[in-house]
């Protein structure tokens, strides 16, 4: 009885972790598909406040509920974090507890970067849309969204949280790699993609604009990729042995699911 309880405990964080990995990065691509159809994103973001304020109003239900789920990806982050900290068993060091601090900055960063859009912005869309406002009251609204648009997204939603969670790859890659628990090429893979949030953080700042579209289009696909095979690891472990190695059937299924990602991109 003592023995089965902690195995026990064990299966329900390898699973925790492998559930929290795959609804993280499902409601982060269906969350983005679904603001592409009915909200022109990103392309929006570019237009003038009025218009998207108004582009907003017009499919207010879906983009807020959408919004939700995205505010809610952070606490997904989060427990995903957590919980694959608490995977990695036997080993415990300094990179397990270094990729936890980051995971966690990463979801606060990213539930309050995108929590305004289902808070303020019907509110701001609302005030926009009053046929009694005056001039200089547009204008104020457009200096709010415009200030919140820079400091809750850019700032705190895109900026501080992809280079924390470049971060947290670096750090559960190197975890990764050195517990031996989970296939070590996972952890090369968390390693190497890292440098792509740095360079999506560089962008708010100006400087990675020409590599944005391949990064968001062939880049982040991978790192679906490396949650599911992270996900299907944790599932196979039993106990606290290594999990089996990922074979050709992962490999397969993942260039399947890779390709069926970027098709869409390459036949437009």
């Amino acid at each position: 009885m003592s023995t089965s309880q902690p195995q026990q405990a064990t299966r329900s964080i390898y699973l925790a972790a492998a559930g929290f990995l795959v609804l993280h990065i499902v409601i982060l691509f269906g969350g983005f598909t679904a603001l592409a159809v009915e909200f022109q994103f990103p392309d929006v973001l570019r237009l003038p406040t009025q218009e998207r304020l108004a582009l907003f109003r017009e499919n207010q239900p879906v983009i807020v509920a959408t919004y939700w789920a995205l505010t809610m990806s952070g606490f997904t982050q989060i427990f995903a974090a957590v919980f694959l900290a608490l995977a990695l068993r036997p080993y415990r060091g300094g990179l397990i507890t270094l990729a936890l601090v980051f995971g966690t900055i990463t979801g606060v960063g990213q539930a309050m970067g995108f929590g305004r859009w289902a808070i303020l912005m019907p509110y701001l869309a609302e005030q926009m849309a009053d046929p009694t406002i005056s001039a200089s009251a547009k204008e104020m609204i457009g200096l709010i969204e415009g200030s919140f648009n820079r400091y809750a997204g850019m700032v705190v939603g895109e900026h501080l949280s992809n280079i924390a969670m470049g971060f947290w790859l670096f750090f559960a890659g190197l975890g990764i790699r050195k517990s031996g628990v989970l296939d070590r090429r996972l952890g090369t893979m968390a390693v190497a993609l890292s440098p792509i949030l740095f360079i999506l953080a560089a962008e708010q700042l100006g400087y990675a604009e020409s590599a944005l579209a391949l990064i968001t289009n062939f880049g982040l696909p991978l790192l679906a990729i490396l949650h599911f095979g992270l996900a299907w690891q944790l599932i196979r472990r039993q106990g606290l042995d290594p999990a089996p190695n990922l074979g050709v059937g992962f490999a397969v299924t993942a260039l399947v699911l890779y390709s069926t990602m970027v098709t869409p991109t390459l036949i437009s």
